[in-house]
């Protein structure tokens, strides 16, 4: 049953701090790349038995493929017969709010663990800190379109709170497991940022 299980090709933790992706490496062996070098063995270890991985992860600003800055890093990504373009937030540093929503028009996926404006509006995804509030951690599968959330998985149980503040009225919610999400479709919870 493992070995019919599909791995993620994008993992992301609830705070957005971590960002795990499934690459080939030069050997042709699957390697996860990482956005941050983890301290924590705890998160390390979890990125790497969701991605079914044994080797140790290669941080993203290391991955040959990868452009960094001290903000964001950028990395195409080919899956399901296209190229997909994520943008990943590597800390909170000021960026200038139109040289970002310039960058998130650019991207299919915009991931960090801060808010972003309005004005950042990629193609296809944004995982910004108030989508990963109601969501949770995600696996995405970039060939089929399809985004797993913590949340759905939890449904309404006792320990997976929506933060009271942050909760509006009831709808679809992020966390469904994407029938919206498809390939070219905005999730529901990212239509509406």
């Amino acid at each position: 049953m493992v070995a019919l299980t599909p791995v993620p090709d994008i993992l992301v933790t609830g705070d957005g701090q971590q960002v795990g992706i499934t690459m080939r490496g030069p050997d042709g062996s699957t390697r996860l790349v990482s956005l941050r070098d983890s301290r924590s063995s705890y998160t390390r270890d979890n990125l790497m038995e969701l991605a079914g991985v044994g080797a140790e992860p290669v941080p993203l600003a290391a991955w040959p493929d990868a452009r960094c800055s001290e903000a964001f890093c950028t990395l195409t990504v080919a899956r399901g017969g296209r190229s997909w373009v994520l943008l990943l937030g590597r800390d909170r540093s000021r960026v200038e709010e139109r040289a970002l929503a310039a960058a998130c028009a650019e991207a299919d996926i915009v991931v960090a663990e801060r808010f972003l404006p309005r004005s950042c509006r990629p193609r296809w995804l944004k995982a910004d800190r108030r989508f990963l509030e109601r969501s949770g951690g995600i696996a995405i599968d970039l060939a089929a379109g399809r985004i797993t959330t913590v949340a759905a998985g939890q449904g309404e149980h006792g320990w997976w709170q929506v933060p009271e503040e942050r909760a509006g009225p009831r709808g679809p919610a992020p966390s469904d497991p994407a029938p919206a999400a498809q390939i070219g479709e905005a999730p529901a919870a990212t239509a509406a940022q």
